[in-house]
């Protein structure tokens, strides 16, 4: 009767041993494919820390469908990297692209700069054969804290069937943004 109860209890545990988890699948946000160059003006720029929602501060890939308050938080699907540096970087290397005797570099202390870029994400998501969305606002400042130009973007495009789908409707739109930040720069 004991070794019945015994190997009763150590089943679940025998059962863990032989049941396998889905592999997690990790994703990038990409450059632009096809970089589109707005101004050959020599400046130099500092890109601040992109502001993001807590709710995405996790390696976990976030869905929401619009006009809800319900979050899918995949498990499986990851960000390669911390979401706010992708951003970042995907920023510079866009704004790079977009202004190619630039000097674009993330903020340091004490780093000389002309101008500063500021942006703060709302909203970053959208859900399967949906929209993709980004929403939020930038701000171009000079070294005196003084904002130069400014503006909010608020992008959706289809998101597509899947999470590479997905994130790469996310990529576009980030480029849109920088695109965007660029053409302002110019002008100043």
């Amino acid at each position: 009767m004991k070794k019945l109860i015994a190997l009763i209890l150590l089943l679940p545990i025998l059962q863990g041993c032989f049941s396998s988890t889905p592999n997690s699948r990790f994703y990038l946000l990409e450059n632009a494919l096809e970089p589109q160059v707005v101004s050959k003006r020599k400046i130099s720029i500092a890109v601040q820390d992109i502001i993001i929602p807590q709710y995405l501060e996790k390696p976990q890939i976030i869905l929401q469908r619009p006009n809800s308050p319900e979050l899918e938080i995949s498990e499986f699907n990851r960000w390669a990297s911390d979401l706010n540096y992708m951003l970042q970087n995907l920023l510079i290397g866009n704004l790079q692209n977009a202004m190619p005797n630039a000097t674009i570099k993330p903020l340091a202390f004490g780093a000389t700069t002309n101008v500063v870029v500021k942006v703060n994400l709302e909203k970053f998501g959208g859900w399967f054969n949906e929209n993709a969305y980004v929403k939020g606002n930038w701000q171009v400042i000079d070294t005196y804290g003084k904002i130069l130009t400014q503006n909010n973007f608020n992008l959706k495009q289809p998101s597509g069937p899947n999470f590479a789908t997905y994130v790469k409707a996310l990529s576009a739109m980030w480029n849109e943004v920088a695109v965007e930040i660029a053409k302002s720069i110019s002008k100043l």
